[in-house]
């Protein structure tokens, strides 16, 4: 009797030490197979990561030819007779951005930008076409343009800003304002302060 228990025990015990062995076996295999996929899908991914590198490089170099040959096209433009210069000068200190029109020089109609640019060093083209060139300049200091309009006398009188902002009269004007409106009225007690001269141009327009 003892025997075929003993004999029982070792077959259980075998029959355990070989579904463990198969569990084992069968564990590793799938560890491997994941492993396997694993750098099977990491080299997919920098394959995949490669070309879409590369394919955006390509598309970066095409972007730049196209630039580069618009930019050219645009520089090989000539300027017609009725072409407007606009200069604008930028001021640091107060924050200012002066402009003023010119109509082009005859001596500069049919040039194209490289050659308008010899004249003029000290600027940066900011715009070019055929019909209108912008100029801009950035400079320290203020732009000494910096108007106050108020009502003196029954006149408008413009007193221009110095660089301590103080007032100094600019010019007395004949504009009476007894027909400005209520609103306008209040901006003139107040100093009506305009920028520029093209404004301040704009501003005696308005009221005369």
């Amino acid at each position: 009797m003892n025997k075929w228990i003993i004999t029982l025990l070792a077959v259980l015990v075998i029959l355990v030490a070989v579904f463990m062995g198969v569990q084992m076996v069968s564990k590793q295999r799938t560890q491997i197979s994941q492993n396997e996929a694993q750098v099977q899908n990491q080299a997919e991914l920098s394959d995949k990561v490669t070309d879409e590198c590369v394919e955006e490089w390509k598309e970066m170099e095409e972007d730049q030819k196209t630039a580069a040959l618009e930019a050219n096209a645009e520089e090989q433009i000539k300027l017609s007779p009725n072409c407007s210069f606009l200069f604008q000068k930028h001021y640091t200190k107060c924050n200012h951005t002066t402009k003023e029109y010119t109509n082009i020089p005859t001596t500069l109609v049919n040039q194209n930008q490289e050659e308008v640019a010899k004249h003029y060093p000290e600027w940066k083209i900011e715009k070019w076409s055929a019909n209108e060139v912008i100029f801009s300049q950035e400079l320290a200091g203020e732009c000494g343009e910096h108007y106050r309009l108020k009502e003196i006398d029954g006149k408008i009188v413009i007193y221009q800003i110095n660089s301590n902002g103080q007032e100094e009269e600019y010019e007395k004007t004949e504009i009476a304002t007894d027909y400005l409106t209520e609103t306008d009225k209040i901006h003139l007690a107040n100093g009506w302060e305009v920028n520029g001269k093209q404004e301040l141009n704009q501003a005696i327009e308005d009221f005369e």
